[in-house]
């Protein structure tokens, strides 16, 4: 995926905002009641790291197949770096 894309808001906040959200009801539905350990914390941020790799691979994947447009000219400005 190319980096450019990572730095864009526009594409991060909603994954960021999605992946912290789902990682959070994963963890209440695994009946992890609060973050009060570092333990269940760890759970959560390890839950976050993989929803959200997982999400920006999608998202990307979505881009690339429904907005051609836009992945050709984010490649196109990663590549004139």
């Amino acid at each position: 995926m190319p980096k450019n894309l990572q730095k864009q808001w526009w594409f991060m906040f909603p994954v960021t905002f999605i992946s912290g959200y789902a990682a959070f009801l994963l963890v209440q539905a695994a009946g992890i009641g609060g973050l009060e350990t570092v333990a269940q914390m760890l759970v959560f941020a390890l839950c976050f790291a993989a929803l959200r790799a997982g999400l920006q691979f999608v998202s990307w994947l979505a881009i690339v197949a429904f907005l051609p447009k836009l992945a050709k000219s984010v490649i196109g400005q990663e590549g004139a770096k």
